[in-house]
């Protein structure tokens, strides 16, 4: 038995249109799983055209929404094995200068469509049990400069997830976290753009380099496979050791 199989696996991945989304949504896919990835706007999933991976552009402030496609692919496969709350926005600003649509933004997309989903998912599911990975960030442990309500919203998925994790544990759900550190993604891109800036970040992980995409994908797949069927509210830093710093 393969206990890291994730064949025949139905998993929802949001914010699948680029990064760590696309990524986890390719290697899944790669591995066997029928993948539904979601992108805020139907440019943005069209990448998954021509692959086995399903593209759907939903918004993930929408609670009708996110319910309908939860439950239209649980009607479609009889289940949805793990749904992996990826989808984030982020903004680089000083807290004095945050206003409050910028605010509304970060909350309803990154804390507010998390629990929506979690919660769509739940009562779809409830008497099957089921899977929730929730993408955080170690800003979410460590706070991050010029990122207080990005951090704040991560931060809060993650003590949700624990939260959820016992109040859901007797219904056969699992909840837990990754935490990826500084990554090559777009929302860390004009970052790195800045030759001192990077070399001073890669200065503080210990490995000495930034992260990539599919270098999140090991801990998806164990936390999504029959490997890890006793671990739940539990997060998985996965940051070069930037957190040990």
């Amino acid at each position: 038995m393969d206990l890291f199989s994730v064949k025949d696996k139905t998993i929802l991945i949001t914010g699948a249109s680029r990064g760590i989304g696309r990524a986890m949504a390719e290697g899944f896919a790669s591995a066997g799983a029928t993948v539904y990835g979601t992108g805020s706007r139907p440019e943005s999933i069209a990448w998954t055209e021509g692959t086995s991976i399903k593209g759907i552009a939903a918004d993930l402030r929408s609670e009708s929404e996110m319910k309908d496609l939860i439950n239209d692919i649980g009607k479609e496969h009889g289940r949805l094995d793990c749904l992996i709350n990826n989808g984030a926005t982020t903004l680089d600003v000083p807290a004095s200068a945050i206003k409050e649509a910028d605010l509304e933004n970060l909350v309803d997309t990154n804390f507010k469509g998390v629990f929506r989903s979690c919660q769509a998912y739940y009562k779809m599911q409830r008497k099957k049990g089921g899977n929730i990975i929730n993408i955080a960030s170690i800003a979410g442990l460590n706070g991050a400069f010029l990122m207080s309500v990005y951090a704040g919203t991560k931060a809060a998925i993650i003590q949700m997830g624990n939260s959820l994790a016992v109040e859901w544990a007797s219904s056969g759900f699992r909840i837990n976290a990754i935490c990826p550190g500084f990554t090559e993604t777009d929302m860390t891109a004009s970052i790195r753009k800045n030759d001192e800036y990077a070399s001073k970040i890669k200065e503080i992980i210990p490995m000495r380099r930034i992260g990539k995409p599919d270098e999140m994908l090991g801990a998806a797949v164990f936390l999504a496979s029959d490997a890890s069927t006793y671990v739940t509210g539990s997060t998985i830093v996965v940051d070069g050791g930037l957190a040990r710093h």
